[in-house]
This record gives structure tokens, C-alpha cells and sequence, in this order.
């Protein structure tokens, strides 16, 4: 049950909660306290007079605490900012200015709170007003009313009053965030909980549904025609719905598009986009917090996961090309969390832990935040993105071409093209579904991943070695003298050209995805960047498969064999540790940090289980090509 906070007790019940914080930043308070004042102080003054005493006293005294709260965030520009606005507002209230003055100061310090500290602006993914309206009827009906009016059957005596949504003036000075922060915080010594119990989006679909009861069907009506009527470019995004008034809207956009917002509001599902995948991130970590207090590990572990799937990773290559020391910090200090959760360590070791990856995720946030990526970093993204994951299919690819080509089996390279063929269309069938059918999850996309680079690193690790044990002098002749025969049987072939599609489809199931969360992070330039570097890229891979096509035909059929061997082993190790870490991330595998460096174009990752593995490969490479080399070394000594 939301309450009105316009009485006397009140302001005793903030004063008090504002003593207990003064020694530590309390931004979601001080919003709410800001948030308070730029919706009632016109229940306290009207054309320069006061029209009720108690209210305004309640508006002085509220000055007072925001001016407090200020003082206890962190030294910098945005406190700085705060305190000169919050003296403003203290004028404005003792000089009993207009209302529209009080509320522009007001917004002024809450775009500020929403830029600059930790606070959940917007939700994950549009919500569901369904679960908004059953829990409104669970919880909240009671007080509040069916309608929202107010009159509930327990709200009878009850001071102050529970607040009526249906009310248009105050509705329109109200943001889905303010509605959002109380159903999140509460309000103390009231019969307004907090409801930390639910998940994050569960408390927007709840915020979202009370911050639209107030809209009638002419207001409906004409926001679903401008909806529909307003270009892509022209209608909000989840963060510019939740965070900006009604009256803000018709201020600055005209009534047209403040009907469209308040259209919106009871129709979120409209929305195309699901918001920034940083915002995303941070939701899910505030999720994962808000579970694991409230007992639901298995949940909280979830929502950790998702905050790097589904937030944090569709950003991380966009960020690299800048920023490569803060995607290191982030995904360790998200990866931390996960293990905190995991192993069921104290609430306090994790709250710690998800703040740190807040505070993390709000910087990368600000780096990109209301901004499309610039052309020249879409341009070194996608790039980046192409030769990461072409170079890698490219090599195994060449290593079969060249073998085929040195021992006369040009029969067998249909087997081949069969499998990189095969990649590609399957590749294209995956960006089509993903695109026009269904969104692949991040879990769904790293188990994928995970799967079929263990499958090839097993494969690779396989081929690697039947090509070292040709090199054995007695195989080697015996190879050569078969080698057009029955050098690759049925057998062979097929496992070759499994490598051939597991190799490329990794690849490109990969480059799918991530083209796809770069191209929501670009505007028109951008596009055009993106397409610029996936051209570059892609000649630069064809340009480099030729070099690796050309030069390896041309070594000698032994030195082939044994520099493919090498190549095929290191990739095996390669692909077993991205493998490892694919699941890992997925929340499929356990994951214990170790220190040790992370050089990712290796697939090298700092866990015991990612680093266990590449070494178990790497042992059992060793030992054998020492028994392989054992007959050697006896016919050696017989002859």
C-alpha cells in the first residue's frame, strides 16, 4: 500500500530515518524526499499564499532534510550541483514561489540522483501489467481501493490517508521511479512495507500499474493514435517512461506526448526495445540481492547470471575498444557475486559485493549512456568482433584444406565444404529465429557456445594427435605409401568434417549475437560504422585464410603434419577453456576464481576449472607424444 506522506508524523518518521543516515549516502531517501516535495507543495501554496499551514511547515522542514541529505554524498561535482539546487529550493519554499518553480528545482536535483548514484532508473524489460494488477489486488486493493481511489475497505481512520491514484494533477507530478523507490523502500512506521520480497520487475509491474489508474479512455485513446502515429526516434524508451513526469512531458513535448506516455504506461509491452543491457545488469544484481535476502538462493544465483548474460556481455565489446581495465573490473566483481551466492556466504559479504558491481556497472553506464555508440567505435567493435571469431575457424579450416590438398584426396573436400556450408546456413537460420521468432537467452546462448567448443576441442585434441603419430618414422612411410588409398577412410572423413562445421558454426553463432546487441547500441552513423568494420573484417579474414591456404599446401608433407598437430592441440586447449568458462557463465559449471592472468585470445581464464582442463590437455599432450615416440626410439637403437 503506497501512502500519501503528507502529515505531520511524517516529517518526525523522515527526521528520524535522516539522524540515522547522516553519516552514510542514502540517494534512494533523498530521491524520495525530492520526489515528495515537487508533487505536494501545491497542496501547500497557491498564487504566492499558503492554502494549508501543516503542509507547508511539512515542505520547510523537508528542505531541511534534503540539505542534510546532500551533505552525506561522496565529495564531487554532483554533490556540489545538489547542494547549490537544494539551496534553491530552500529559497523558493521560505519565498513561497509558484508551484511550477519548486517542481522544475525538484527535477533538476532528481536527474542529477538518477545520472550520477547507484539507483535502478529504469526496469529490465518492459513489465507485465498483468502481474502489475494481481499484485496491486493482493496487496494493496485493501487500502487503496479496486480503482485506486483510495477508499479501501482498511482504509477507514487510517492517517494519513492512503493515497488516490486516480488523482490527475498529482498523478502528473509523479514518476514511475518515485512509485517504484516506496514500493522498494516503504515508508516506516506506516502500513506502507517495503517489499523487498519481490523480485525487481515484479515491483515495476506493480509501479507501472498504480502509475497509470489515474488515465481515462479520451487520454487512452488519443496516446494509443500519437503511439502509433510518432516514428521509432519519437517514442520513449523504458528509461525516459520511468523517469520523467506527465508534466514534464507536456512541458516540453506538448499534450499530444504526454497522452502518448500515459498510453504507455498502461501498455509497456509496446515498447520495442527492453532498455540498456547495463540498466539490465543492474536490475538483475539488485534481483540477486533482493532474493538471497529474502531466502531464495537458487533465484538470487539466477538473477546473477542474467545480469551478465542478458546486461552486462552485450555491451562488453563496445566498451573494450576504450575501456579495458573496466570490463576486467566489472566482469570479476560480477563474477564474485555469483560465487558469494554460491556458496551462501553472509547477506553482508554480498551486498558488498553487488555494490561494488553496481557501482561499476553505473560508470560503464555513464560512459555510454544516452548516447549511440560513435561510427569510429561500431566501426573497431564489429571489427574486433569479425577477426576474434573468424581467425580461430580460419586455422582448423586451413589445416584441413592443406592435409586434403597434400594427400591427393580432392575427393574428400565436398566432406569439407559440406561442413563450413552447413555452419553458414545454420548461422543464418540463427540470426532469423533470433531475430523474427524467438530471443535466445544468454544461458542458452553461452550453453551453446560452452557445448560445441567443448565438442571441437575433443575433436581437435583428437585430429591433433593422429597427425603427430604420423610422424613416427615406420607410420609415416606406411601412411605415405596409403595415402591416396585409404589414408582418410569413411570414418575419418566424417570426423573431419565435424570439426569443419563445429568450428565455423561456433563462430558464427557468436558473431550473430553480438552483431545484434551492437546494432541496438548504434544510431544511423553508427550503422554504418558497423557495416564498415564488418566489410574490413571480413576481407582482412579472407585475406588471412589465403596467406594460411597458400603457404600450408606448401610446406613439406611431414613439416605440415607437424606444425597441424601443434595447431590442432593448441586450439584443442584453446577452445576447452572457452568452453569451461561458456558454462561457467551459464551458471551450468561452478566457477573458483584463482589469480592468475586472464588472456582471453588464448582462452585463458582465471579458474581452477577453466586452468584444470587446459592443463589436464596439456599433460596428457606431453605424455602422449612420449609413448608415441617409444617405437621411434627402439627401431632407432635396432638399426
Amino acid at each position: 500500500m503506497i501512502r500519501s506522506l503528507s502529515t505531520p508524523v511524517l516529517v518526525l518518521v523522515l527526521a528520524l530515518c535522516a539522524n540515522a543516515v547522516a553519516s552514510e549516502a542514502d540517494p534512494a531517501r533523498l530521491a524520495q524526499l525530492v520526489d515528495y516535495v515537487g508533487v505536494d507543495y501545491p497542496e501547500a501554496i497557491a498564487n504566492g499564499e499558503v492554502i494549508n499551514a501543516a503542509e507547508y511547515g511539512e515542505m520547510r522542514e523537508f528542505a531541511g532534510l534534503i540539505a542534510e541529505q546532500v551533505d552525506t554524498l561522496p565529495a564531487g561535482n554532483a554533490r556540489a550541483q545538489l547542494r547549490a539546487l537544494s539551496g534553491e529550493l530552500a529559497a523558493a519554499i521560505e519565498s513561497r514561489a509558484a508551484p511550477e518553480r519548486v517542481a522544475a528545482i525538484t527535477a533538476s536535483m532528481r536527474g542529477i540522483l538518477l545520472k550520477t548514484t547507484t539507483l535502478t532508473t529504469a526496469p529490465a524489460r518492459p513489465p507485465a501489467l498483468a502481474t502489475g494488477k494481481t499484485l496491486y489486488s493482493q496487496r494493496c486493493a485493501s487500502c487503496h481501493g479496486a480503482d485506486g481511489s483510495g477508499d479501501g475497505p482498511a482504509a477507514s481512520g487510517m492517517e494519513p490517508p492512503p493515497t488516490d491514484f486516480t488523482n490527475v494533477e498529482r498523478a502528473r507530478a509523479r514518476t514511475l521511479y518515485g512509485l517504484y523507490n516506496t514500493i522498494t523502500l516503504g515508508v516506516d512506521d506506516t502500513a506502507m512495507p517495503a517489499f523487498a520480497d519481490l523480485t525487481g520487475q515484479q515491483r515495476w509491474a506493480l509501479a507501472y500499474y498504480v502509475g497509470g489508474l489515474h488515465a481515462g479512455e479520451e487520454t487512452l485513446d488519443l496516446g494509443q493514435r500519437v503511439f502509433r502515429a510518432a516514428n521509432a526516434d519519437e517514442r520513449p524508451g523504458l528509461e525516459a517512461l520511468s523517469t520523467r513526469t506527465l508534466a514534464e512531458v507536456e512541458s516540453s513535448r506538448g499534450p499530444d506526448r504526454a497522452a502518448m506516455h500515459a498510453w504507455l504506461r498502461r501498455n509497456p509491452q509496446a515498447i520495442g526495445d527492453a532498455g540498456n543491457p547495463l540498466s539490465v545488469a543492474i536490475t538483475r544484481i539488485e534481483d540477486a540481492l533482493a532474493a538471497y535476502r529474502a531466502g531464495d538462493k537458487d533465484a538470487a544465483y539466477r538473477s546473477a547470471v542474467d545480469a551478465y548474460l542478458e546486461g552486462f556481455e552485450l555491451t562488453e565489446t563496445s566498451l573494450k575498444v576504450g575501456h579495458p581495465e573496466l570490463v576486467r573490473r566489472t566482469e570479476k566483481a560480477m563474477g564474485r557475486v555469483r560465487n558469494l551466492i554460491k556458496g551462501d556466504e553472509p547477506e553482508a559479504r554480498v551486498r558488498e559485493a553487488a555494490e561494488e558491481a553496481i557501482a561499476l556497472l553505473v560508470e560503464a553506464r555513464q560512459i555510454l549512456k544516452g548516447e549511440s555508440l560513435s561510427a569510429e567505435v561500431a566501426f573497431y567493435s564489429a571489427l574486433v568482433i569479425l577477426l576474434r571469431e573468424g581467425l580461430e575457424a580460419v586455422l582448423i579450416l586451413g589445416a584441413i584444406f592443406a592435409f586434403l590438398s597434400k594427400t591427393g584426396r580432392r575427393d574428400a573436400m565436398p566432406w569439407l565444404h559440406a561442413g563450413w556450408i552447413g555452419a553458414l546456413a545454420l548461422g543464418v537460420l540463427t540470426w532469423v529465429v533470433s531475430n523474427y521468432f524467438l530471443t535466445i537467452s544468454g544461458a542458452a546462448r553461452e550453453v551453446t557456445e560452452g557445448v560445441t567448443a567443448l565438442l571441437a576441442a575433443g575433436i581437435l585434441f583428437y585430429v591433433g594427435f593422429w597427425m603427430h603419430s604420423k610422424l613416427n618414422a615406420r607410420r609415416w612411410q606406411e601412411f605415405l605409401e596409403n595415402k591416396v588409398q585409404r589414408a582418410l577412410d569413411e570414418k575419418a572423413l566424417i570426423t573431419l568434417t565435424l570439426v569443419s562445421f563445429l568450428a565455423v558454426y561456433r563462430e558464427v553463432f557468436e558473431t550473430v549475437l553480438f552483431f545484434q546487441a551492437l546494432w541496438t547500441q548504434v544510431d544511423a552513423g553508427g550503422e554504418q560504422g558497423v557495416m564498415g568494420g564488418f566489410v574490413v573484417g571480413a576481407i582482412l579474414v579472407a585475406m588471412i585464410a589465403w596467406v594460411v591456404f597458400r603457404f600450408g599446401v606448401r610446406l613439406p608433407l611431414k613439416q605440415f603434419f607437424g606444425i597441424s598437430a601443434v595447431v590442432m592441440v593448441i586450439l584443442a586447449i584453446i577452445f576447452a577453456g572457452k568452453g569451461i568458462v561458456a558454462l561457467q557463465e551459464a551458471g551450468k559449471l561452478p566457477a573458483s576464481p584463482v589469480n592468475f592472468p586472464r588472456i582471453e585470445i588464448l582462452g585463458v581464464y582465471p579458474t581452477w576449472q577453466s586452468l584444470g582442463i587446459q592443463l589436464a590437455l596439456l599433460a596428457s599432450a606431453i605424455v602422449l607424444i612420449f609413448y608415441s615416440r617409444l617405437p621411434q626410439r627402439a627401431e632407432d637403437r635396432v638399426s
